[in-house]
């Protein structure tokens, strides 16, 4: 079905036409294949596809087609060209589809755990990683059940403490997890029926991750600053005694300058 879709769309395509056409129904005509093979989908009218010229005007959409990013685009925009290209190897091989497919792809998740945690990686971690089986042998935390998202904010102070070691022990990841689940708890007994009165928790002026959770793993969706500022200073503390527990020497280096763990 989807293929015939993206079939027709491409032979009816007129790349010389210049005319604004409405999009109807619930897909975008411009939406085809961009290579003789029919292997490649994407936009028939973007600029990578029209030797520069820019004609996503003709889907009369405004600037949507250039404003829309996915949350996994934005992040990987974050990320350095080497750690781009470091994290693209886990999806060679993946055609349109696949990649487009967060069940497919890894980096739909990864990219949750956010920009730092992924920038992180390839400076200490050298060789190549082709897979996701490479990247939990390699680094067994990526095994987790936990949602990156609500979780991103407690890993990026942990590999902040200890480099990469964290990803690398299995032990942490016990720790980790069970951190995780006593947190949530710490958060939802300090909520109260007078939250509902005070501002969204996402618009606070705090690191977006650590709101992430709050709101989604204990569903505080509203409450004041100070609140947020009490739980927030009561969890950092909790965590890390955890990781001076685990990694006593936190970000131990050697004689040349190289992170060890």
């Amino acid at each position: 079905m989807i293929q015939r879709m993206l079939r027709e769309n491409t032979r009816a395509f007129d790349r010389l036409g210049r005319d604004a056409s409405p999009i109807t129904g619930f897909s975008c005509w411009a939406l085809g294949y961009l290579d003789r093979e029919c292997r490649l989908v994407g936009c028939l009218l973007h600029p990578a596809a029209n030797n520069g010229v820019d004609m996503r005007y003709r889907v009369d959409y405004g600037n949507k087609c250039r404003r829309e990013k996915c949350p996994q685009a934005v992040e990987f925009e974050r990320l350095s060209p080497g750690a781009q290209r470091f994290w693209l190897r886990l999806t060679r091989g993946l055609d349109s589809f696949a990649y487009s497919s967060r069940r497919t792809n890894p980096l739909f998740t990864l990219l949750e755990w956010g920009a730092e945690v992924l920038e992180a990686v390839p400076k200490e971690v050298t060789e190549e990683i082709g897979s996701s089986r490479e990247l939990c042998d390699r680094l067994p935390f990526f095994r987790t059940a936990l949602p990156p998202r609500v979780h991103g904010y407690f890993l990026k102070r942990a590999l902040d403490h200890a480099g990469t070691a964290p990803l690398k022990r299995k032990d942490f990841s016990a720790r980790f997890e069970d951190f995780a689940r006593s947190a949530a708890d710490r958060v939802r007994a300090a909520l109260d029926p007078g939250d509902e009165a005070g501002p969204f928790t996402h618009r606070l002026p705090l690191d977006r991750q650590f709101l992430d959770f709050v709101r989604l793993s204990a569903g505080g969706k509203r409450m004041g600053l100070e609140k947020a500022l009490a739980i927030k200073k009561s969890l950092d503390t909790a965590f890390e005694d955890i990781l001076s527990d685990v990694f006593p020497n936190g970000l131990a280096v050697d004689r040349h300058g190289a992170l060890l763990g």
